[in-house]
């Protein structure tokens, strides 16, 4: 994650606490069952953001270290966790190549919740190696939706920004290039090659200023890119989505892709 910029993601984090739901428990709880997490083991949240992965793992696990270069997505995290009457995270502030420094070995599982494509995956992996116990393992989670399954309130808002900022999501994240090699590749040139697959699917309910505020979560959306036209985008982007739904209710639809990665076994 050493080419997050960080100053944009600050921009997000308050948007980011507010509008980014995390993943259903459901589906969360499945996941703990498939890794083994019996409520002993110690997890590590890769890019944790405000916590949408780490604090549902916590919940299975014994302790969760939870790592994001981005010290206002900490400071949020720690609050939610506190909401959520959760006391075994540990929030650290750093990135992927700080692993080695942040993290004592026997882990059983490192969690990348869309943040594996900011890191330089195979060196990652070789620092996981190291320190994840012999029968630990690396889950990646990523958005798998389709630009033509996403709703018309949805493709109204990206020509809206399109229009504010150009149509080069990767301009301000730069230098952040979209990885030519997908994750599964990567992994399976990794000593975590046994890959196992699994979709999450999952539909939920957004008023107008949910829609907006989600906006600024993205890296290539966030406030500081648009400065002093932020107030501006969101009343144009409040304009088109109730024009399209004037009820003020649209539906986001998800699918997630979970890759879990574990080392062959003999």
């Amino acid at each position: 994650m050493a080419v997050i910029p960080q100053q944009l993601f600050s921009s997000a984090a308050a948007c980011y606490a507010r509008y980014r739901t995390g993943y259903p428990p459901q589906d969360v709880a499945a996941l703990a069952h498939r890794l083994g997490l019996d409520h002993t083991q110690t997890v590590i949240d890769v890019g944790c953001g405000t916590g949408q992965l780490a604090i549902p793992m916590a919940q299975h696990a014994r302790s969760v270290i939870a790592i994001d270069p981005v010290a206002e997505m900490l400071s949020l995290g720690r609050q939610a966790a506190q909401a959520a009457h959760t006391d075994n995270i540990t929030w650290l502030l750093g990135d992927s190549s700080d692993l080695d420094t942040l993290v004592a070995p026997g882990a059983r599982v490192a969690t990348f919740a869309a943040s594996f494509h900011w890191t330089d995956r195979p060196a990652v992996l070789r620092v996981l190696d190291r320190l994840l116990e012999p029968t630990g393992s690396i889950v990646t989670i990523n958005d798998d939706l389709s630009d033509a399954e996403r709703p018309d309130w949805d493709r109204a808002i990206t020509e809206l920004r399109a229009h504010y900022l150009g149509d080069d999501h990767t301009a301000a994240t730069a230098p952040y290039t979209d990885p030519a090699e997908g994750h599964r590749a990567v992994l399976s040139n990794s000593p975590f090659s046994d890959i196992q697959g699994v979709t999450w699917h999952w539909t939920r309910q957004l008023t107008v200023q949910d829609a907006v505020g989600l906006q600024f979560t993205y890296s290539f959306s966030t406030p500081a890119l648009f400065a002093d036209r932020a107030a501006a985008f969101a009343k144009d982007a409040r304009a088109a989505i109730l024009a399209l739904h004037p009820s003020g209710w649209v539906t986001e639809p998800f699918r997630v892709q979970v890759l879990i990665a574990f080392r062959p076994q003999p």
